[in-house]
């Protein structure tokens, strides 16, 4: 039997405050009627552990999981051993429903400690522990899926730099080819205005050897024929 049912049969069996109307409201499943009850009862007597415990119960029935956690924090000081382990192990639970595992075994343990037929708690203890083994198996296997996952991009960053490295230098060597050739270019170019010019100038001063050649030639015939003697008249 659930310990949050154990402990309002508790309460309800003392017949206090309206404890006829909170049991069938419990077991009806008007939770929130209930806790009216419980308030009216609290309002009188703010220190009775059982119905803070009751209240949690329905609290936690309700859903409203941390505040039943509160009263279930109150009701631990109850004098009866019964009371005390069924709070410690409603704690249990609600840490449980809340998914914090490692709070809800210590709680269950405590339950144990008082109660070592507790079999409840010796279950949930144990459903607890499992869950908690896988919860940290599944967090080390997501530790090492996103150390997978870093190394896998940092591998891929570093392929993408090689890469972006490979094109720059080939990039660079392309422009260094695009220069040498162009300087190439220059170069012949230059070669070409040299040799057309240096042809030129031979040209010219083949020219103008030829005209000196010629005028020399003339000169010289213009030398021979004035200087023929004209024969004797005799």
């Amino acid at each position: 039997m659930h310990k949050a049912i154990l402990g309002l049969i508790c309460l309800l069996s003392l017949n206090l405050w309206g404890g006829d109307d909170a049991r069938r409201l419990y077991e009806a499943g008007q939770y929130n009627d209930a806790l009216q009850i419980y308030d009216q009862i609290l309002a009188k007597h703010p220190d009775w552990e059982e119905a803070h415990f009751g209240r949690g119960a329905a609290l936690y029935k309700a859903g409203q999981i941390e505040e039943a956690m509160r009263e279930f924090e109150q009701a631990i000081p109850s004098k009866d051993p019964q009371q005390k382990a069924a709070a410690f192990y409603n704690l249990g639970n609600a840490f449980l429903k809340n998914q914090k595992l490692q709070e809800s075994m210590q709680f269950y343990k405590r339950a144990i400690q008082i109660d070592p037929r507790d079999f409840d708690a010796k279950h949930n203890y144990e459903l607890a522990r499992r869950l908690l083994k896988q919860q940290q198996q599944q967090q080390q296997q997501q530790q090492q899926q996103n150390q997978q996952n870093q190394d896998r991009e940092k591998q891929d960053r570093q392929q993408q730099q090689n890469q972006d490295q490979q094109k720059q230098d080939q990039k660079k060597k392309s422009q260094q080819q695009d220069q040498q050739r162009q300087d190439q270019q220059q170069q012949s170019r230059e070669k070409q205005t040299e040799e057309q010019k240096s042809r030129e100038e031979a040209a010219q001063i083949l020219d103008a050897l030829k005209d000196n050649e010629k005028k020399m030639m003339q000169e010289r015939m213009k030398t021979k024929y004035s200087g023929i003697k004209k024969e004797k008249d005799w």
